[in-house]
């Protein structure tokens, strides 16, 4: 049984909020073009991207996830009008730092979920949440083969109803 909470972080993905098939040089790219997707929708300030950015060089994000690599990008929520998840599927894996590992760890992330919640205590509870779904290795890899951002939102809502 998964928790309302769960569906919380669900109802915070969305289609105007995906991208799909992204080519992006480096985790900044990756970065950026999520915020200004998030920005273009009212969500958040440009400066976020800074924020996550700063944020990203001290705390890495990436997660050694089967089969691919994972990142979930996130800052404190000055910058953030409205939470919401914005998703990346790229096309060829980024490099992001490895969570909780020595400087200098990395691993290449091939889908990055970035988290601009409003509220900074609901994050660790969040990443969490998206590491359970993340979990499944089927789930993942259907993210990744999504045709589009609609099929993305619809393989992530329907592991968790």
């Amino acid at each position: 049984m998964k928790t309302s909470m769960q569906r919380n972080l669900i109802d915070l993905i969305h289609e105007n909020t995906t991208i799909t098939h992204l080519t992006a040089e480096n985790h900044e790219q990756v970065i950026r073009a999520l915020v200004d997707k998030l920005h273009e929708h009212g969500l958040v300030e440009l400066e976020f991207a800074n924020d996550v950015l700063a944020r990203e060089e001290t705390f890495p994000t990436g997660l050694p996830t089967e089969p691919h690599a994972v990142a979930i990008p996130h800052a404190d929520p000055q910058h953030v009008r409205e939470s919401a998840v914005a998703v990346a599927v790229l096309d060829r894996p980024v490099t992001f730092g490895r969570m909780g590992a020595s400087a200098g760890t990395s691993i290449e992330a091939k889908v990055v979920f970035l988290l601009a919640l409003k509220e900074a205590e609901k994050q660790v509870v969040m990443i969490q949440q998206l590491m359970e779904l993340l979990q499944n290795a089927s789930v993942l890899q259907d993210v990744i083969d999504a045709a589009d951002s609609a099929q993305v939102v619809r393989i992530l809502r329907d592991e968790v109803h």
